[in-house]
This record gives structure tokens, sequence and C-alpha cells, in this order.
């Protein structure tokens, strides 16, 4: 099982840490992604919910596959994380209420996900279970960044994205959340994964990089 203990802040690099909110994570924000999973593009945000409890920190956590699965997939993703209470109505400009941006995994049980496809179930518990969502060290947003981002296991490189590639802009992500949810300081909006997605075995390591910010490693127990 993961220690989940003391799991309730993000850190962010200059030693700031924020209570962890929700997580809004969206879905199909890259094309070449949602043509691996044999779906397409949705004309609007696919948006899913991870609890606080998905919340562990990625450096050097060691992760382990629910005992109810058997098949647990990364995603590797840039997340934002909002460092103030958002004012209702505000439709644009959200950079001065961002904390930062990290890198993230949203660790999916395809084989839970699979059978709630088919049954037109809700993705709860492949996506929500606990310890679910690795983030990194949040560093401070003062603009919408270009990043290029990757994960490698064991050395092989796996995913690579490039912001540039997402369907909806961080801007039209933070504004469309918003617009529903009405987003609190801690909430985390996790924007998408490149296509490369698969699966994790027991020993794994995995790295996950922001070229020229961060780089952060875990390992599958």
């Amino acid at each position: 099982m993961m220690n989940l203990s003391n799991h309730e802040y993000f850190n962010v690099n200059d030693g700031r840490q924020i209570s962890v909110g929700t997580f809004y994570c969206i879905g199909r924000n890259y094309s070449a992604h949602a043509r691996e999973m044999g779906a397409s593009v949705p004309d609007k945000p696919l948006v899913f919910l991870k609890p606080r409890t998905a919340y562990i920190p990625f450096e050097n956590a060691t992760l382990t596959c629910p005992s109810f699965s058997n098949e647990m997939h990364h995603e590797v993703e840039i997340a934002i994380v909002i460092g103030d209470d958002i004012p209702l109505g505000v439709q644009n400009g959200f950079e001065k209420y961002i904390a930062g941006y990290g890198i993230a995994l949203d660790l999916t049980l395809r084989d839970i996900q699979s059978i709630a496809k088919q049954k037109g179930e809700p993705w709860a518990i492949s996506k929500g279970f606990a310890g679910s969502a690795p983030v990194s060290t949040i560093f401070p947003m003062e603009s919408y960044p270009h990043c290029t981002f990757s994960l490698n296991i064991n050395g092989e490189l796996r995913q690579k994205g490039d912001t540039t590639m997402m369907e909806r802009s961080f801007e039209e992500l933070i504004a469309y959340c918003h617009s529903i949810f009405h987003l609190k300081a801690g909430d985390c909006i996790l924007t998408g994964t490149p296509e490369g997605v698969g699966p994790l075995y027991s020993g794994d390591v995995i790295t996950a990089e922001i070229q020229d910010v961060l780089t952060t490693q875990c390992t599958i127990a």
C-alpha cells in the first residue's frame, strides 16, 4: 500500500505549501492520444475528477497497483495548480490566480476503465483511486509557458509532448473548468496526455521531465 500520510500539500519550489483540492482532469486534449485510444477529440473539454486523496508527491515515490486491478497505465501530463480562489464571474486573466505548474501522472487502471466503458459506467475507480495522481514540485508560472515534456521508463522514452499540440490551451481549460466548478485555491487541472500511454510493471523506474524546468523520478513496487 502507498503511504498517503502527510500528502495533503503541493510543494512549491519557493518553499510554500498549498493545501490540495480537487483534481480536474482533461481527457483527449492531444489528438494523437485520442486516436490511439480509438476515440475522437470532443467538441467540449472532457472533464473527469480525482479526489484530493489521489495526490502523492512525485519525487522518489513508490507507487503500487491496487489489489483489485492487474493493469495500471502511465499518462504523463502538465499540472496547473490554482493558488488563490478565483472570483465568480472572472472569464479571463487567470494567470494571477495560478500558483504554478509541474509534471504529473494520471495513473489509470486500464482493465477497470475498460469494463466501465463497456457498461457505460463512471471512471471514478479506475482514475480516482488513492495515490493515482503523483505531482511534482510546483514552479511559479508568470506567464502561460510553452512546455516540452516527456516520460521515460527504465531509461526508454515512452511519451513526449509539447503544449503547442494541445487541442485547448491552459487559459481555455481554466476558463472552462471555472465556469462550471468555480475553482478554488489548491485545485489542480491535469491538462491531458500525449500518445504513448502504456502499462507499468513492478520494478519500473519512471523519470518525468519538463524540459529546462524539472526532472523527477518514482518507482513501481
